[in-house]
């Protein structure tokens, strides 16, 4: 009996370059210089709001909080568009729907990103029918933490005596596997890059989703 959470930004899509123009919309609306593309790779995967507290050097709620309200503005209207399902990923979850036979292998999602924006973007991409639920944060940033919003999913009876794997690109994917003592595996195809994922110490790391089946003995 296995559940497997996937991550949404990074690992199932590729929604970097919405959310890059979206931040730089924000900060220049703020009066912020040009930020460099490395500075702009730290901020694909965090909470956005730890991301703009980064940023802008600052711990100023109202500041962030007004970064985020413009951010959230344009990435729904221009940027929650320009994202690409990442190669093989559609064929991986079909095969793994294919192997699930009697439900020994249930597939769901857990993502910072809030939840009817996660909804969204796997409905506009076709890719909600995988999934058996998907659980995303609040636009308050509640739940935006994955290690205490996996700790407070895996308390559902549904997921007793199950084996539950998580797989993610950045370290706070492996951080919050090993929080609840889930397996974890770190894809290298997404936004965190070699030194934070071997950093970060997941069980298991691949190239591409393909990679994963063996893993899984699919």
């Amino acid at each position: 009996m296995t559940t497997l959470f996937f991550d949404l930004d990074g690992t199932l899509l590729d929604t970097q370059r919405g959310i890059a123009e979206s931040i730089r919309v924000a900060l220049a609306e703020l009066g912020q210089g040009e930020i460099s593309d490395q500075q702009l790779q730290r901020c694909f995967g965090p909470p956005l709001r730890v991301s703009f507290a980064w940023l802008l050097n600052t711990q100023d709620k109202a500041l962030i909080a007004d970064a985020v309200a413009i951010f959230r503005q344009h990435y729904l209207h221009t940027g929650i568009y320009n994202y690409q399902v990442y190669s093989g990923v559609r064929e991986l979850l079909e095969q793994l729907i294919r192997s699930q036979g009697g439900g020994e292998v249930t597939l769901h999602v857990l993502t910072a990103k809030p939840q009817h924006q996660a909804e969204w973007l796997l409905e506009h991409a076709d890719l909600t029918h995988f999934f058996k639920t998907v659980h995303g944060s609040e636009d308050s940033g509640i739940r935006s933490d994955k290690s205490t919003h996996l700790t407070s999913i895996l308390t559902d009876d549904t997921f007793y005596g199950r084996t539950s794997w998580v797989i993610g690109d950045r370290a706070s994917d492996i951080q919050a596997a090993k929080a609840n003592g889930s397996l974890s595996v770190a894809v290298h195809w997404g936004y965190g890059d070699h030194q934070e994922l071997v950093g970060a110490g997941s069980d298991f790391h691949i190239a591409s989703p393909q990679d994963l089946l063996p893993l899984l003995d699919v």
